[in-house]
């Protein structure tokens, strides 16, 4: 009685394409290949858009047009640059545009709203947070221009050097600098004012 011998043949485990590789399935007319950069990218996405902007439902609003543009401007990206460059200048612009637009609005109708604050126990030891430093950030913010907090939260929340942040932004490195300089010192004199025990939070990396 013979006995059958079953062999298993490895299997190859299928690999998502990169980012390149992805855009370029795109161009080709892909559609679930859109989707699948879309999933791949909207946490990040997010992420940063909440960063700059502090307000949930607005974040959602500007990743969704992030994500027009992107499919709009798709031919556009040189794939000898990485994609998730490409794509964070696009996030900062859409966020910029979007603050410039509601600090106009803001201003038309000059409102000025501020959340009341409670100091902490001086006896304390004041342990900061990321919550804790973002809730703070989103308070004292408004004193910022629109770029400026975008320079500011890339490289203070999210440790970007200012060399990297210019090839993002397309703009010299001296310019990015400046721009952290006079934001740090506008931040200063706000936790200065109404923060004293975080008045070393943001300083130069």
């Amino acid at each position: 009685m013979s006995a059958e011998l079953h062999v298993m043949m490895p299997t190859t485990p299928s690999v998502e394409p990169d980012d390149r590789q992805l855009v370029q399935t795109i161009r080709e007319g892909d559609a679930d290949a859109f989707e699948l950069l879309v999933r791949r990218k909207t946490s990040k996405v997010y992420a940063l858009c909440y960063r700059i902007i502090g307000n949930g439902e607005d974040a959602k609003d500007i990743a969704q047009l992030v994500f027009i543009k992107l499919w709009e401007n798709l031919e556009k990206y040189d794939a000898s640059y990485a994609f998730d460059t490409w794509l964070y200048r696009m996030v900062t612009n859409v966020a910029i545009d979007f603050m410039r637009n509601r600090q106009s609005r803001e201003n038309a109708v000059n409102s000025n709203l501020r959340l009341v604050k409670t100091a902490a126990d001086a006896e304390q030891t004041v342990v900061v947070q990321r919550k804790e430093v973002e809730h703070v950030f989103n308070d004292i913010s408004d004193v910022l221009s629109p770029k400026q907090k975008t320079i500011f939260v890339m490289n203070q929340m999210d440790d970007l050097p200012s060399a990297e942040i210019a090839k993002i932004l397309g703009c010299r490195e001296s310019t990015v600098r400046n721009h952290l300089f006079n934001a740090r010192k506008l931040m200063q004199q706000q936790l200065q004012k109404r923060y004293p025990e975080y008045a070393q939070l943001w300083r130069e990396r």
